[in-house]
This record gives structure tokens, C-alpha cells and sequence, in this order.
């Protein structure tokens, strides 16, 4: 396989934008293989570095390895065996590399969406990376979004949140070179799956095969994710799973996230109602309170229930020492 074959993928975009989706689809193309989602990279990159000797690097794959979502990859991988690795990317390679063996594919992806915002280090780290940005009309991530625990709890938080990740994806992208960052329109896979899915596989450099218009779950036990399922995973493409905002939100939801993202979505090419007001500081701190105040109350009880606390904490001091390396 050709260096550029043989480039990693990363699929990120606004959480509820259809990573998961586009994912699955790749999944079932015969050369390609994406394991749950990571969460460690940036954070562990930047709280670590680069292994200088055996004993660091060591130390860095059993801190990785230990992390819950990576022990839920099964890979039966022991620290030791990442003694003679120099490099972040190196470590990163072995453990897809061992996901791909294990799913018997040659070429491994990441489908993280968190990771729209850290274009510049997933490129950095990988210079041959493609990435997929797929991208969906804001008000029907909102209500989306809203539902799930760990996300936003208004409507003033989600439009600002998909505003941002949006966007900085975006201009991540506009300063990549050619053929490293395409945009994908969720609503347009919905509606041309076919030409949509070849554009990707053209992108990425693999043979398009129809076997990608087919839907191949990767199976998420709800220990792991919030947004499991709990029915089966559909296998086939809904093509109707878009503009529920026209019916689904209330008006004065439309209005707030109008108000805060309605720019960006007329820049995508999505309608708008043209009805906006002007959001008070009053509203803005009201907004931002509750969305703390939900969030670290659901993390508590998250933590507690699964017994995280531990890997949290890793985490943590990851990020403190993170903080220290740029200071």
C-alpha cells in the first residue's frame, strides 16, 4: 500500500452532526477500520510528549492502555511491547495498527468528533492525514444534543457550541493543503449517498465499493458511550432523519438559535426563518450557570457509577501537566 493508502482518516464535526454515520458507512468498506471513539489524544499528547527513552515510553502506552475507552479496544497489548517507540505517533500507530490486524483491514481511522477542534495536532501528528468534517444544519443537532446527558441543556449553549466547533473546523481546514480536509454535508448523504460516499472514497484514495452504502455498526455497550442505542443500529441509511427542527422546535428555540448561529447557517446553505432578538447579558449568564451546574452534577454521578474516578483523575493530571509544558 501506497504512503498516501496507508494515511490514517479522521472523521470529526459537532457531536450529533453524523460522524457515527459516516463511520459506520466506511466501516463496511473492505480496506478501512475505525475502533470507538479515542477522547485521549490531544490531552495526553500535550501532558506528554514524546517518550525520550524505554522507561517513558512505557509509561506513557500503560497510562494509554489503561484508559477506559482504549481498554474497551480488547487488544491485548502489553506496555512493554511500546518500549523501543520515540514518538507519540509511534504509540498511536501500534494501536490502531493492532485494531486493524484484529479486524483484519489494512488502513485504521479515528472517528472522534471532539477532534474538530484539534485539526492542527491530528496533522501535525499524522502529516498525511485526511480529514472528514462532516458538518449538519445546527437546529436538529440542537435537538438532538439537548437529549443526551452529557451535552447541552439549552438552546443558547448549543447554538453557541455548534457555532464554534463549526467554524473552527472550518478554518482549520481553509489552512491545510489541498487534499487533506474535505467537508461532507450530512443532509447531502442523506439525499445522494451514492455520489456522496464516492467523493469520500475518492478523497481518501481507496476504490469506491457499494458495500459502503450499507451501514456496519460498531457495537457500543452503554458503559462506554451515553448515546448508545437501545435498539439495533439501523443498517441502512435514513434518508428522512433531517429538518425535524420545522416541527420538533419551538418557535422561541428557533428565534435563540437564529439569533446565535443564524449567520453561519445561511453561510452553509441552510434556510432560515429570518427571526432573531437580542440575547441579554441577564440571559447569557442564566444560560451559562445552568449548563455548569448540570454539567458537573452528571459528571459526579457518572464518575461514581462507573467507578472512573481513577481515570479521570489521569486525566486531570494530564492536563495539568499540560498546562505546565506551555508555561
Amino acid at each position: 500500500m501506497d504512503a498516501q493508502n496507508a494515511a490514517p482518516i479522521f472523521i470529526v464535526g459537532c457531536p450529533r452532526s453524523g460522524t457515527s454515520m459516516l463511520r459506520d458507512l466506511l466501516r463496511s468498506h473492505p480496506h478501512l477500520t475505525f475502533p470507538g471513539e479515542s477522547h485521549f489524544i490531544p490531552t495526553f499528547y500535550r501532558g506528554y510528549g514524546d517518550p525520550r527513552d524505554a522507561r517513558e515510553a512505557r509509561r506513557l502506552a500503560a497510562r494509554i492502555l489503561r484508559f477506559r475507552r482504549v481498554r474497551r479496544w480488547r487488544l491485548g497489548l502489553e506496555a512493554d511491547s511500546f518500549a523501543d517507540c520515540r514518538s507519540f505517533r509511534e504509540i498511536l500507530d501500534r494501536l490502531y495498527e493492532a485494531w486493524a490486524r484484529r479486524e483484519n483491514k489494512p488502513r485504521w481511522g479515528d472517528k472522534t468528533p471532539q477532534y474538530v477542534t484539534e485539526i492542527p495536532l491530528l496533522v501535525k501528528l499524522f502529516p498525511g492525514a485526511r480529514i472528514i468534517h462532516i458538518y449538519r444544519d445546527g437546529r436538529d443537532v440542537a435537538r438532538s444534543w439537548i437529549r443526551t446527558r452529557f451535552m447541552p441543556q439549552n438552546m443558547y449553549t448549543a447554538a453557541r457550541l455548534w457555532r464554534s466547533s463549526v467554524s473552527a473546523g472550518r478554518l482549520a481546514g481553509a489552512a491545510l493543503p489541498g487534499g487533506t480536509y474535505l467537508e461532507v454535508c450530512f443532509e447531502t448523504l442523506l439525499r445522494q449517498p451514492r455520489e456522496t460516499m464516492q467523493r469520500v472514497c475518492e478523497f481518501v484514495g481507496e476504490p469506491f465499493d457499494d458495500a459502503v452504502l450499507r451501514l456496519s455498526p460498531l457495537l457500543t455497550s452503554r458503559r462506554v458511550s451515553p448515546f448508545a442505542r437501545k435498539q439495533p443500529p439501523p443498517v441502512e441509511i435514513v434518508s428522512s432523519n433531517c429538518e425535524k427542527w420545522k416541527t420538533g422546535m419551538p418557535a422561541r428555540d428557533r428565534v435563540v438559535f437564529e439569533s446565535v448561529a443564524g449567520d453561519l447557517l445561511e453561510t452553509l446553505g441552510y434556510e432560515t426563518e429570518g427571526h432573531t432578538r437580542r440575547i441579554t447579558g441577564a440571559e447569557r449568564l442564566a444560560w451559562g450557570v445552568h449548563q455548569q451546574l448540570w454539567r458537573n452534577a452528571v459528571r459526579l454521578s457518572f464518575l461514581r457509577k462507573e467507578g472512573s474516578v481513577s481515570v479521570y483523575l489521569q486525566m486531570c493530571w494530564a492536563k495539568a501537566r499540560s498546562h505546565f509544558r506551555r508555561a
